[in-house]
C-alpha cells in the first residue's frame, strides 16, 4: 500500500514538478534561535523521526552518507534511520554501517517495524535486542499489541505508530501503551491526507491518554520525482530536551515538549501556559496541570516569524476550535481561558500559512496545503 502511495505521488505530479526543476525555496542558512521555553533549563533540537536509507530495498538509491550529510546541512540536532525490518528478516544492518555516525548530531537506534497489520517505528539510545520485537510481528491474538508494547518498553524503547489511519493503517489497536503516534506523515494534504491522523489523535487523548504527536518524512529518496516534493526534515520534530543527548531527547518526546513544523528551516511554534499569573509561564507543551477551575494565561510564539507574513492561528480546545486569529507582522499570540474545575480538558495550536521553506514544487501544487505547523498540547487534570 504504502508503495501504491509513492507511485501514485509520482505519476500525478511528474508533469507539474518536472517543470519545476529549477526552482528552489528562499532558504535560510539558521534554524530559529532558541529562547527559553519557561524557568526550566533546556534546548530545542530539532529530527526527522521517519528516514529511509539503502538498507531499506525501497531506498535502494539513498545511501547512509548521503542521508546523514543532508541531515548536517539542514542543522538536525537528532538524528535516526527507521529502516524497514522485514527486508532483512529482523536482522537489522542499519547501525552497523560504517557511514552511520555524526560529530554534529544526537544519534538514536532507530527501526521501522513493518507487519502485515501496520508499521511503528521504536527508538532506543544504543542498538538492541531487534529480533525479540521481530518474533512478535506475526501475532494476530487480541493481545498482539500489548505483547509488542512490553518487549519494547521491557528493553527501554520507544515505540511509536507510524501513519495510524493512512497506508497501512495501524490494526493493533489503540488501547496498546505506545508512546508518541505519528501525526503527520510526509507531505501534509496529498498522499497522505494528515487530518484522519490528527482527528484520531484528539480522539484518543478525548479518551484519557496523552499522548505525543509527532511528524516523519517518510523520506526514501534524495533524487527523482519525490525528492522534489519532500526530503529530510518535511517534516521536522521539535523537542525540547534537558541535554542534547539520546536520552534527553526520547525522554522528551515521550513527555510530549514537542513541536511540528513544515521544514527544519521554517518557523517553530512554542505554547506555554502561566497558571498562577506570574508571567512565569512555567507549563510547556505536553505538560498537565490541575483542573483548578481558575483562569490561565497562555502564549502561543512563533520562533523565526517571517517579516510581513500572515499567520492564520487556530487554537484548539478539546479537539475543537476556540480561538481564530490571523497575525500579519506579530510573533506571538496571548489568550486566556478558564479549564473547568475538575475536569480534563487540553489546548494545543495549529498555524496555517505560506511554506516557502517548502520544496517549491510541492508547494506551488499545493501538497502541503499552507500547514506550517503545530503544538502538543498543554493538559488539565490529566495527573
Amino acid at each position: 500500500m504504502e508503495a501504491d502511495m509513492r507511485r501514485s505521488f509520482a505519476a500525478l505530479t511528474a508533469a507539474a514538478l518536472l517543470s519545476l526543476l529549477s526552482a528552489c525555496s528562499d532558504s535560510r542558512d539558521e534554524a530559529p534561535a532558541d529562547p527559553p521555553a519557561g524557568p526550566r533549563p533546556g534546548t530545542w533540537l530539532s529530527g526527522d523521526l521517519h528516514l529511509h536509507s539503502d538498507h531499506s530495498d525501497d531506498a535502494a538509491d539513498n545511501p547512509m552518507a548521503e542521508l546523514v550529510n543532508v541531515a548536517e546541512e539542514r542543522g538536525m540536532g537528532f538524528f535516526t534511520v527507521t529502516d524497514h525490518d522485514n527486508h532483512v528478516e529482523g536482522r537489522l544492518t542499519t547501525w552497523d554501517d560504517p557511514a552511520f555516525r555524526s560529530g554534529k548530531m544526537v544519534l538514536l537506534y532507530g527501526v521501522e517495524y513493518t507487519t502485515a497489520r501496520g508499521h511503528a517505528n521504536i527508538f532506543g539510545t544504543k542498538p538492541f535486542d531487534h529480533p525479540r520485537l521481530y518474533a512478535l510481528r506475526d501475532r494476530s491474538d487480541v493481545g498482539a499489541g500489548r505483547a509488542i508494547a512490553a518487549e519494547a518498553h521491557a528493553q527501554g524503547l520507544h515505540l511509536s505508530v507510524n501513519h495510524p489511519v493512512n497506508g497501512d493503517p495501524w490494526e493493533f489497536g489503540f488501547d496498546m501503551p505506545f508512546d508518541s503516534m505519528e501525526v503527520w506523515n510526509a507531505l501534509y494534504a496529498f498522499p497522505t491526507d494528515n487530518s484522519g491522523a490528527i482527528r484520531l489523535w484528539d480522539e484518543l487523548i478525548g479518551g484519557g491518554r496523552r499522548i505525543t504527536g509527532r511528524g516523519g518524512s517518510d523520506c526514501h529518496h534524495q533524487t527523482g520525482i519525490e525528492s522534489l516534493g519532500l526530503n529530510v526534515g518535511n517534516p521536522t520534530t521539535w523537542v525540547y530536551a534537558e541535554a542534547p543527548t539520546a536520552a534527553a531527547v526520547l525522554a522528551a518526546l515521550k513527555a510530549g515538549h514537542v513541536a511540528v513544523g513544515y521544514a527544519p528551516t521554517a518557523e517553530r511554534l512554542r505554547l506555554t501556559a502561566d497558571a498562577d499569573h506570574d508571567g512565569g509561564y512555567e507549563a510547556l507543551m505536553g505538560d498537565s496541570l490541575p483542573a483548578a477551575g481558575r483562569p490561565v494565561a497562555f502564549r502561543l510564539e512563533i520562533d523565526g516569524a517571517r517579516p510581513l507574513a500572515v499567520y492564520n492561528v487556530t487554537v484548539l480546545k478539546n479537539g475543537q476550535p476556540f480561538l481564530e486569529r490571523r497575525l500579519f507582522g506579530e510573533q506571538a499570540l496571548d489568550f486566556e481561558d478558564r479549564p473547568a474545575a475538575g475536569q480534563r480538558s487540553w489546548y494545543r495550536v495549529e498555524v496555517r500559512g505560506s511554506t516557502p521553506e517548502a520544496p517549491a514544487a510541492a508547494v506551488l501544487v499545493g501538497f502541503y496545503g499552507g500547514f506550517v505547523g503545530l503544538t502538543n498540547p498543554i493538559y488539565f487534570g490529566f495527573e
